[in-house]
């Protein structure tokens, strides 16, 4: 029933699993909350997902746009070939989740992020959603962090939204836990003496936490 409320393509376990289910309930109205205020705030531009896995918070995403009736353009960038949880084939699995919520899918962009991002991103982008965390080299993972955000940055709008997934501060973050401590590490040193400052949401079993364009 929370799921349904909540617009998931998925049924949550008591006990999450983070390889598998990928997005938290409290990161799902994290998700519709700060869509909700782009829309309310009429901020122009295109929605960006960068990491879509097997489409769980594309889904999630998309299906929110549609509840508001927004017609924006939705891009979602990924490799399709990295196979973190029991899902194989993951273009396949996103396709069908796309269909499962009877959803229109979104422009697909595959590919390494360094080929297609940023020479496919669009020109106007009013929220992105980075998620681009595969457990490996935390100091690679954040170099890859850091071009995804020097490529995001020049496109995004005033008042637009980048949403980070897994940004984690130990001591500070609520109840979540540092899957990919690349995401912090890349984002700090991005932000640097930029006028953005990171804010901490509360994610419950994972961390998230998002950037306003000023």
């Amino acid at each position: 029933k929370i799921a349904s409320k909540l617009d998931l393509p998925f049924q949550l376990s008591p006990r999450f699993d983070y390889r598998n289910q990928m997005v938290s309930v409290e990161q799902v109205v994290n998700f519709q909350h700060l869509i909700e205020r782009i829309e309310s705030d009429k901020i122009p531009g295109a929605f960006v997902e960068m990491g879509c896995y097997i489409g769980c918070t594309a889904a999630v995403i998309s299906s929110t746009l549609q509840r508001l009736g927004a017609k924006r353009e939705f891009h979602v960038f990924d490799r399709f070939d990295i196979e973190l949880g029991d899902a194989q084939d993951i273009e396949t699995v996103f396709r069908k989740t796309f269909a499962a919520c009877e959803l229109p899918l979104p422009a697909m962009h595959t590919g390494d992020f360094k080929e297609t991002v940023p020479a496919q991103l669009p020109d106007q982008i009013a929220f992105a959603h980075v998620d681009c965390g595969t457990g490996g080299d935390v100091a690679d993972h954040a170099a890859l962090l850091i071009h995804c955000l020097n490529s995001l940055y020049p496109r995004m709008c005033k008042g637009g939204v980048i949403v980070l997934m897994d940004y984690h501060v130990p001591g500070t973050t609520v109840d979540g836990f540092n899957a990919n401590p690349g995401v912090r590490l890349g984002t700090d040193v991005f932000l640097g003496e930029k006028p953005e400052q990171i804010k901490l949401l509360y994610g419950g079993p994972c961390s998230h936490a998002y950037i306003r364009m000023a």
